[in-house]
């Protein structure tokens, strides 16, 4: 049985980023940067106002000026500064000479009845002025390969026309869910059924991995043959990953390992010393990876976030989530076991010191946990925790 580290060993081997693409800026929320953004120009380009105000010269004190036109956002500036004496009205963004300019905000002048004298209240500065270049320079980087792009990111490219990055493509993913006692969501189940969850499940969790589900089915029976045929049509698709949920076990319906050996696939793993989530099976063809998760929705839950999230980072081009030092909270109360433990847990945050409260859950089929899991508290093999321990972040 191979350790949760020596797993991760191996499935960083296997993955490698997939393809590179460039498309438009509204279709990038979410993915992997793949390559370097850098300025096209200087930001800003110009000098341009802080505030909404008047423009008068650097040499000019407070008192009596002559007011002689204005500068929109968006025009050119002037040459020069005014002449001592004048003034400029400007608007916020409006652009500046590059000397001898000085502002003075709208509220810290009044104008005279006739619109044509004002009078400065407070001696003009330049300190509301926005430099050119004072953000960054032609050429500097201001995006680095291997960043998500959030909607910060986005605006900042749209902002240098940067319209169609190169960024990695999402990972497309096939899904068999087996179990003939599953029935599905909106069904009232019979003796003996049970609710699809798994489905539901996997689905939110590719979505907040920005991965795309392709492919999905759901086999209503557990004949080796049904599973089979599924499976079949799954590696028919343009699939990166396919993920097969229940029969990794080794019961008498559990025929994931033996199909995929079948159909060509190398079988890394097919089970992992961690609790939830023993019955694991990772497997490889020729770069398309699977994998065959316990059917148990805790455990499902565990193993996606430990093994397939990893892999899902790993194709996108980034790194995986990493593990977070954390204090486990006082009174918490733990089971240790001869696997690793993954324990579904929230941050109970005290002051300035992080501190992890452990949820409480009865088995790997225990749901009741998943709504309020904030990450997993990592309890090594037959040992109780010390009071500092380690946290996978889930959200």
């Amino acid at each position: 049985m191979i350790t949760v580290s020596e797993l991760w060993t191996r499935l960083d081997s296997l993955a490698s980023p997939l393809p590179a693409e460039r498309i438009p800026l509204t279709s990038v929320q979410g993915r992997i940067l793949r390559e370097p953004i850098r300025a096209p120009e200087d930001q800003p380009p110009f000098d341009r106002s802080a505030i909404d105000g008047y423009l008068v010269h650097a040499d000019q004190p407070a008192g009596l000026v002559t007011l002689e036109g204005g500068i929109q956002p968006g025009a050119p500036s002037p040459a020069t500064a005014p002449a001592p004496g004048t003034a400029l009205r400007i608007l916020t963004g409006s652009a500046l000479p590059p000397e001898n300019a000085s502002l003075i905000m709208q509220e810290d002048t009044k104008l005279s009845d006739d619109g044509h004298r004002l009078h400065l209240l407070q001696p003009p500065s330049s300190k509301h002025i926005r430099r050119r270049a004072s953000q960054a320079r032609v050429g500097d980087t201001l995006l680095p390969p291997g960043q998500r792009l959030n909607a910060g990111a986005l605006a900042l490219l749209a902002s240098i026309g940067a319209t169609r990055p190169v960024v990695s493509r999402r990972a497309r993913v096939a899904h068999v869910v087996t179990g003939g006692e599953l029935v599905a969501p909106d069904q009232s189940p019979l003796a003996g059924q049970i609710r699809d969850s798994n489905s539901t499940l996997i689905a939110a969790l590719l979505r907040d991995a920005d991965a795309d589900l392709n492919w999905h089915r759901r086999v209503k029976n557990d004949a080796r043959t049904a599973t089979a045929d599924a499976l079949a049509e799954a590696l028919s698709t343009d699939a990166d990953i396919l993920l097969i949920s229940g029969g990794a076990s080794v019961g008498d319906h559990d025929h994931t390992g033996a199909l995929l050996v079948s159909l060509g696939f190398t079988l890394h793993c097919d089970k992992v010393a961690s609790r939830p989530g023993k019955p694991f099976i990772a497997a490889s063809r020729e770069g398309r990876l699977a994998f065959g998760l316990p059917g148990n929705p805790l455990s499902h839950f565990v193993c996606f976030h430990l093994f397939v999230k990893r892999v899902l980072a790993r194709l996108a081009g980034t790194e995986p989530t990493s593990l977070v030092r954390a204090t486990l909270a006082p009174r918490a109360e733990l089971r240790p076991d001869s696997r690793e433990t993954w324990w579904p847990c929230v941050w109970a945050d005290e002051g300035a010191q992080r501190r992890v409260l452990p949820l409480p859950w009865r088995d790997s089929s225990d749901l009741t946990v998943l709504g309020a899991a904030e990450g997993l508290l990592r309890i090594p093999a037959s040992a109780s925790p010390g009071a500092e321990v380690e946290v996978l972040p889930c959200r």
